[in-house]
């Protein structure tokens, strides 16, 4: 039997919804354990809750539906279509979840859908964001970077680039102290032509 105040299926609701954002932050941040485990306890409390005051069996499958499609959103970024749509099943899902006197709020269903949708959405196009980000890293990065030649590049030489001599090969003789800049990168060797 759980304590009085785990009775309200409002705080069930509230309590399943900041579970499954608890499991989505242990999912993003891996190795944190606290937002997972404290995720976990509390979707377990809510689920236990819900299954005392024996919830429809559509309800039950509209929002694990809900979760899940937000999820999606989150981690692949549907261009918002998974967010919409979980927020809605959320708040359809949290509706009919429970029949009877003792029934989820009708505001609070479609708060929190709403309000779980829009976090899922802009975590997705944040994540997105980072994933079109290309960043370079190691050699690739001296690609359309200046340096100056140190010795005669007749074919092979070098140049210093970035605080750093590096092997050069050209196609055209560069002289001595002249700017260069690379255009490519093979093994450790700057391909270069005169800036």
């Amino acid at each position: 039997m759980l304590p009085i105040a785990f009775t309200d299926p409002n705080l069930l609701f509230i309590l399943l919804v900041l579970g499954a954002l608890g499991l989505y932050w242990e999912m993003h941040a891996p190795g944190l354990v606290i937002p997972g485990a404290l995720g976990l306890l509390l979707l377990i409390a809510a689920g236990w809750g819900l299954y005392e005051d024996t919830p429809t069996w559509y309800g039950l499958m509209l929002l694990i539906l809900a979760l899940l499609l937000l999820g999606v959103e989150l981690k692949f970024y549907t261009y918002m279509v998974s967010g919409v749509a979980g927020a809605i099943l959320l708040a359809c899902g949290a509706l009919v979840v429970l029949q009877g006197p003792r029934r989820i709020t009708p505001g609070l269903a479609v708060g929190v859908g709403i309000g779980f949708g829009v976090i899922a959405i802009f975590l997705g196009v944040l994540a997105n964001r980072a994933r079109k980000t290309k960043r370079l890293t190691g050699l690739e990065t001296l690609v359309g970077e200046t340096g100056v030649s140190r010795t005669e590049i007749n074919l092979d030489g070098m140049v210093f680039v970035r605080g750093a001599y590096w092997k050069a090969h050209s196609d055209s003789a560069i002289p001595a102290g002249k700017p260069v800049r690379i255009e490519r990168v093979d093994e450790l060797v700057l391909h270069v032509k005169e800036a």
